[in-house]
């Protein structure tokens, strides 16, 4: 997902919601860096993902182009994490709340692929 796929879904679930573009930017470049730093680099795979994620800003900040650091099918996170932030934002705690779950489910899911996908290797045991 892009980072202007994940603002578009996000206006789309809560339309009218006056928040600008800038600040949704910092919140996925916040996101994206929170998971680079926990989830990410701790499991060995910072070479995989080195090139994705809206934490790594070229000259010009985050383009609506840019490639998001979690992939599909856990990519569905991100609109609800701008949902959570907006909500959080309009001091809608239940709406926030509910968002954050959804949100956490998502990233749990992408935590555990992660961590099955990148195991490291067996080792022998000499006795």
């Amino acid at each position: 997902m892009t980072a202007g796929e994940a603002m578009e879904q996000a206006r789309a679930m809560r339309p009218g919601c006056e928040v600008n573009e800038e600040r949704l930017r910092d919140w996925l470049r916040r996101q994206d860096g929170e998971i680079r730093a926990r989830i990410i680099e701790p499991g060995g795979a910072a070479a995989d993902f080195a090139e994705a994620g809206a934490d790594r800003l070229g000259a010009d900040g985050l383009a609506d182009g840019a490639a998001l650091l979690v992939p599909f099918p856990f990519d569905g996170m991100y609109p609800h994490y701008l949902c959570a932030m907006m909500d959080a934002a309009l001091g809608e705690n239940e709406r926030y709340a509910g968002e954050m779950t959804r949100c956490n489910a998502l990233l749990g899911e992408f935590a555990a692929w992660l961590r099955r996908s990148r195991r490291p290797p067996a080792r022998q045991v000499i006795w």
